[in-house]
């Protein structure tokens, strides 16, 4: 039984996909270790089968909910919700991931026997929007692999669970960011000496195809690469790896198909990849 307590994080907005949030609920009333509490940030108004689904599932969660009046991004919206935690481990999840049923039970076990690291990610599970398993997503293990490649994003952020006061002691999220602000924080925590490590296992099942790049406009490509670049260069990173962060802003210029075929090809070069 773990001793440490967890909160899941978990923001909900208008266009969410009930079924998907229905699945990503379900599999958090199915853990063999149960979290202290689900935060669930409601960022702005939504339509009532949300709000259904919510009063539904606070049946069998210990729900936390978080309603916000209106729509204020993903940065400021985690922010909202990490304020209103109330236990040490605060475990990164979205509206369309599915956990493994062992997730809690692994990652608050780990942070028991090991209280020097401080953000703990995993291998995640690829699966399409009708749920078709794509394959395993790997990513670097230790904090010195993470480091050497941070410039990548080596952590996937819904598979993240962390120490609350650490993310705390460094100002949370970027609340101006409404994408990407994981990215960010990762680089601040580097900075500020926090410990990561990624389990080599999969812990989560990440919705993720040729859709989802629907999510990633050039605008949003590019200020991904800001942010990459700049951490890199404030990290000391090499100038052609903080050159590489506007990678993803040369995909974002191709048709909608091709940047998905270009994202498949890609990958088989990407160093996160273990």
């Amino acid at each position: 039984m773990n001793k440490l307590g967890c909160s899941v994080l978990l923001p909900v907005y208008a266009k969410d996909n009930e079924s998907y949030l229905r699945l990503a609920l379900q599999s958090l009333v199915i853990q063999t270790s149960k979290a202290g509490e689900v935060v669930l940030v409601i960022d702005g108004p939504i339509p009532e089968s949300l709000n259904s689904l919510v009063r539904e599932f606070e049946e069998v969660l210990p729900l936390n909910p978080v309603f916000l009046k209106e729509n204020v991004g993903l940065g400021a919206a985690l922010n909202q919700g990490l304020a209103r935690a109330r236990y040490p481990l605060v475990m990164r999840m979205d509206a369309d991931d599915i956990c493994h049923e062992r997730r809690i039970e692994e990652q608050v076990g780990f942070f028991e026997l090991h209280p020097e690291v401080d953000i703990l990610g995993s291998y995640a599970v690829e699966v399409s929007s009708s749920g078709v398993e794509r394959g395993e997503r790997r990513v670097p293990s230790t904090h010195a692999e993470i480091i050497n490649a941070l410039w990548t994003c080596p952590l996937i952020h819904p598979t993240v669970m962390y120490r609350k006061d650490k993310i705390l002691s460094i100002g949370g999220y970027d609340p101006s960011l409404r994408r990407r602000q994981d990215y960010e924080l990762w680089f601040r925590c580097a900075k500020s000496g926090l410990v990561f490590e990624n389990l080599k296992a999969p812990l989560l099942f990440y919705r993720f195809d040729s859709s989802s790049h629907k999510k990633q406009p050039v605008r949003l490509a590019f200020e991904q690469g800001v942010i990459g670049y700049k951490g890199s260069r404030y990290m000391g990173l090499s100038l052609w790896k903080a050159l590489a962060c506007f990678a993803p802003l040369l995909r974002s210029l191709l048709p909608g198909r091709l940047q998905h075929t270009a994202y498949r090809l890609m990958k088989h070069m990407d160093p996160r990849q273990t």
